[in-house]
């Protein structure tokens, strides 16, 4: 039997990604050109070990969610160690940089054959893992709701999307799908609890953490505000991630994010600051994924040319 007909990229959706980042980025210009001297200033007093210990929550986040992504094909019944994860899903985490939303997907499905993995099966745990980012994106972004209420005019409506992630999560409608998968590749369909979704979701806190504390530790020289800071940090970055997510026109959210970010910091730092500290968390979310995907896309090749040659691989 075949496997399931894989997504494919549409050119149209492409055009339309490449027009909205070029529009999204010169907008942004345009608004901040007055502050490019103050934002200047604003890279001026963070010290040069900040990036360095951002760049160290933001990698750590990135492996709990390769956990998340983990666990979330285990509860399908395909489970892969923590380094076959990271084979698959760090490499194939570079594609969400393209124009078009597939591209992952495409990756992950092929690298995780390579692993014995059946692609549908892949196909779904990365659908489950994007609702389970997506309902705890929500949850985290509550802190940022509770902590600056006057934000809740303008963002209030991302509770909404609580009940409808629910909806997608529950294990009924995966079970469903899952069922016409492997009706389509012949194979037995796995059966999803509740149960098997504590460890995804579990994987999230320490991936939000990591990912608030990176943008902390940038804005903790222009404010006092130490608790309010992190509650603001972590639930900006959470509900930014949702609208990248919502604004699917932009690759890896690129624009989306920045301006959620810019927009719940200015409060506290002000706007030159707020939109330095969005840009470097930008840097260092890219730097960040790409070193991981070449980190693990070695090691994969590593792996499959050893196999290829009947040979136990490296560590």
């Amino acid at each position: 039997m075949s496997e399931p007909a894989t997504p494919k990229p549409s050119r149209r959706a492409d055009l339309l990604a490449i027009v909205f980042v070029v529009v999204a980025v010169g907008i942004a210009v345009w608004a901040l050109r007055d502050d490019f001297p103050s934002m200047l200033d604003a890279v001026g007093e963070i010290a040069w070990w900040r990036p360095v210990v951002a760049m160290a929550g933001i990698v750590l986040g990135l492996l709990a969610t390769a956990e998340v992504w983990k666990h979330c094909l285990g509860a399908l019944g395909s489970p892969v160690t923590s380094r076959a994860a990271r084979e698959i899903f760090f490499p194939a985490q570079v594609g969400k940089y393209l124009p078009g939303s597939v591209w992952p997907f495409l990756a992950q499905m092929r690298f995780a054959r390579e692993r014995g993995v059946p692609g549908g099966m892949a196909l779904l745990a990365g659908s489950v893992f994007l609702v389970v980012h997506t309902v705890t994106s929500v949850l985290v972004g509550a802190l940022l709701l509770v902590s600056q209420p006057a934000l809740v005019n303008r963002f209030g409506w991302a509770g909404l999307c609580v009940p409808l992630a629910l909806v997608v999560l529950h294990p009924k409608v995966i079970n469903f799908l899952a069922r016409k998968l492997a009706k389509r590749s012949g194979s037995e369909p796995p059966v999803l609890r509740w149960s098997g979704l504590v460890k995804p979701l579990l994987w999230m806190l320490p991936a939000w953490a990591g990912y608030g504390g990176a943008g902390y530790v940038l804005a903790d020289p222009f404010t006092d505000s130490v608790l309010t800071l992190a509650l603001v940090c972590t639930g900006a970055f959470a509900l930014g991630w949702l609208v990248g997510l919502l604004v699917f026109l932009a690759p890896a959210g690129v624009g989306a994010r920045e301006a959620v970010l810019i927009l719940t910091l200015t409060p506290l730092l002000g706007a030159p600051a707020a939109a330095t500290v969005a840009l470097m968390l930008r840097v260092g979310h890219t730097l960040a994924d790409l070193l991981l995907a070449l980190r693990y896309g070695l090691v994969r090749a590593r792996a499959n040319r050893a196999a290829e040659a009947g040979q136990p691989a490296g560590v």
